[in-house]
């Protein structure tokens, strides 16, 4: 993409997230970045410290510099102000952190990759502030229950989001229990883990109530080993105490929320959570994901007090009854951004607004704003899949053939190994065919001359920048019938069918108005499904043909409607596009499965044809042709979808430097009034005086 990444993984404890950071991490250091790790706790960071050193640390095979700058290493510090002077320079290519990485002051060589853990533990102005630090960064957030303003954002496409849901081998959903506190069920419930060899967590939600728990257990258990763990024990106490537990050495662990990250003992296998009303969701999610780490069953019991639960409470805990099935933090979440709201999209608030119109009808008022907001909102295909014979236009490691066609810059050319994968990928990255003439001007001034073998791997790759822009993820032939001069089976038109599952009429109006004539060059024609044209039957627009496209093409207006529902708000319309969005989005996402053209029927879906394309160029020439076609095209959307981006920056900075401007006045008038009191004041303190003075002076005169 031509823009950071922003995108939200999520998927419950256990299921790999932080195994997709770790390669997400190794991958942006290879490439020459450097990248950051932030915890939200001191235990959880050290614990992906440790890990990152384990597995590509200084020690192993690929050597990365590793480093973890945790709270009382500040910049006033020895080691502090060490280890920031070598984050600062490069040197340390890999950094763990906790809130410490949002310190001011704070300077990267060249981050190029942020991965937040537990999303949900961070505020939003300390996860703007590292934005603010790394501008340009790409962000990667883990999280098992996003907070309401994240996974708004996410659904509403503003960011984007892949969800983990198959879970580990042998992993039982945790059996969940909601009912009132009373010292009985606290019995059963320790009683039944300790008969099976298991331990106990039990939670409270103030350190004050702890020893009034401890109380009330080793009453109901004499004899029993319970341990506390909570943030005002001296430094490292709730560690070792969570460590002895692990070992064995105690019963029970009396905890507040400490436990909530970064502690994973399998043979803790029930969680007693008191007060669960006092608890968010996101809270009780976490609490019960510390069990169930093995392939026993495992039991979560929320116990409220009864006179304290509220009607937002109540709903909390009756999702947690419901939504127990493992891999169920995504609905989780979803149930708390009903409950709560989605918040601010553009302020600080985390969860709220939604409330006051609903969360559906908030939904669909935001959908409708983005896509009248966008201008050219053709999908941007990730990957394109080509089936041409013989491997051409191929980039895929396993070809069609066989073979590998992946992009490759030969030794011999530039001899340095990591520089030559640093250029390869900045070239298989590459978004736009503009990106593609920079970087071979570069290569030019810094390597000489390209060798004719790399000048022919490169069309591929302008190839693939084109069809990636055009939404195009499928490009193979099809029969066609038979040629104009044979009737018999060996001669027959090989159609070239370009599948684009996201184009619309409204696009291709939008792109023939910028071409030459007004339509798509001579050897493309673009066909349309019946369900997007008026008429009701498939449309094919005949490339080189003049024709009254705005007759002919539905939705061909830039918000999306036809002409007659432009002004008014039909929910059905905007739901039916919003289903053709999500559908798309799943043809594209599957296209790279696909390994003939005969296992989909191409005519349901929108897609470009290059008629006869076999029979018309002969091999080895197939990508110059496909490129000179699809080339015009893919510059009009490139042009226009960054002067969509331009405009849309300069709208922010408007809006910033106004809210900046409401500040300062705001804040000018804030001193006007303190001045304007202060010298109310002294006016009347001064003519008290001259008063006072006039009265002792005059009589005296006169």
């Amino acid at each position: 993409r031509n823009r950071p990444m922003d995108r939200l993984c999520c998927g419950d404890v256990g299921f790999g997230k932080t195994e997709v950071a770790l390669r997400a991490l190794y991958r942006t250091v290879v490439n020459g970045k450097q990248a950051a790790l932030l915890a939200p706790t001191g235990v959880l960071a050290a614990q992906h410290f440790k890990n990152t050193l384990k597995r590509m640390g200084p020690d192993t095979e690929f050597n990365v510099n590793v480093a973890l700058l945790r709270g009382g290493m500040g910049k006033n510090t020895k080691a502090g102000r060490e280890l920031r002077e070598k984050i600062a320079s490069g040197e340390v290519q890999l950094i763990v952190g906790t809130h410490a990485l949002l310190t001011q002051g704070m300077e990267f060589g060249d981050l190029g990759l942020l991965v937040v853990d537990e999303e949900q533990r961070f505020g939003v102005k300390q996860k703007e502030r590292l934005k603010l630090i790394s501008n340009g960064v790409d962000v990667l957030t883990l999280s098992a229950t996003p907070i309401p303003r994240t996974l708004q954002m996410s659904l509403s496409g503003i960011r984007d989001t892949s969800t983990i849901r198959s879970p580990p081998p042998m992993r039982k959903p945790t059996k969940s229990f909601v009912c009132d506190f009373s010292p009985q069920v606290v019995k059963e419930a320790i009683s039944r883990e300790l008969e099976r060899g298991g331990q106990c967590y039990y939670v409270v939600p103030r350190i004050a109530q702890l020893e009034d728990a401890q109380q009330m257990i080793e009453s109901l258990f004499p004899g029993i080993r319970v341990i506390q763990a909570h943030g005002r024990m001296p430094r490292g106490g709730a560690e070792e105490n969570v460590a002895e537990f692990a070992e064995g050495a105690h019963d029970i662990l009396l905890a507040t929320t400490v436990i909530e990250n970064g502690v994973d003992i399998p043979t803790v296998n029930t969680i007693i959570i008191q007060n669960a009303q006092a608890f968010g969701m996101s809270t009780l999610y976490q609490l019960r994901g510390r069990v169930g780490r093995s392939d026993m069953q495992a039991y979560a019991y929320f116990l409220p007090q009864e006179e304290a639960v509220t009607e937002t409470a109540a709903l909390r805990l009756q999702a947690m009854g419901e939504l127990h099935e493992l891999g169920s933090g995504f609905d989780v979440a979803n149930r708390d951004l009903e409950i709560r709201g989605a918040g601010s999209l553009l302020g600080t608030e985390q969860s709220g607004m939604a409330a006051k119109v609903g969360f559906d009808l908030y939904m669909r008022m935001l959908k409708k704003s983005i896509r009248q907001l966008r201008g050219m909102d053709l999908p941007l295909v990730p990957r394109t899949n080509v089936l041409l014979p013989g491997g051409e236009g191929s980039i895929e490691v396993a070809g069609p053939d066989g073979v590998s066609h992946a992009f490759k810059i030969s030794k011999s050319y530039i001899q340095d190994d990591d520089e030559r994968r640093k250029q390869e990928t900045a070239t298989r990255l590459s978004e736009s065919t503009a990106k593609l003439v920079d970087l071979t001007n570069l290569w030019k001034e810094q390597y000489g001359p390209i060798p004719a073998k790399i000048q022919a791997r490169l069309k591929t790759m302008h190839l693939h920048a084109c069809t990636r822009r055009l939404g195009i993820d499928l490009v193979g032939l099809i029969d066609a019938g038979p040629t104009d001069d044979h009737d018999d089976e060996v001669q027959r038109k090989m159609d070239c069918v370009l599948r684009s599952p996201g184009l619309r009429p409204r696009h291709l109006a939008s792109i023939c108005k910028s071409l030459p004539r007004g339509v798509p060059p001579k050897g493309l024609n673009i066909c349309f499904p019946s369900r997007f044209t008026m008429t009701g039957e498939d449309q094919e627009i005949v490339g080189g043909r003049k024709q009254d496209l705005d007759a002919t093409l539905l939705l061909a207006n830039d918000s999306g409607l036809s002409a007659s529902n432009e002004n008014n708000d039909d929910q059905e319309e905007w739901d039916a596009l919003d289903e053709e969005e999500v559908e798309a989005m799943k043809e594209i996402s599957s296209a790279l499965r696909v390994q003939a053209m005969d296992e989909i029927d191409v005519e349901q879906y929108p897609r470009f044809v290059i008629p006869n394309l076999v029979s018309d160029v002969p091999q080895g020439q197939r990508v110059d042709r496909l490129l000179k076609l699809l080339l015009p095209l893919s510059k009009i959307v490139y042009e226009k979808q960054e002067k969509d981006k331009e405009t849309a920056r300069m709208a922010a900075n408007l809006r910033e430097k106004r809210e900046m401007m409401k500040k300062k006045k705001k804040e000018q008038d804030a001193i006007d009034k303190t001045n304007f009191g202060l010298q109310n004041v002294g006016a009347v303190t001064l003519g008290d005086d001259v008063g006072v003075g006039s009265g002792a002076s005059y009589p005296s005169q006169f």
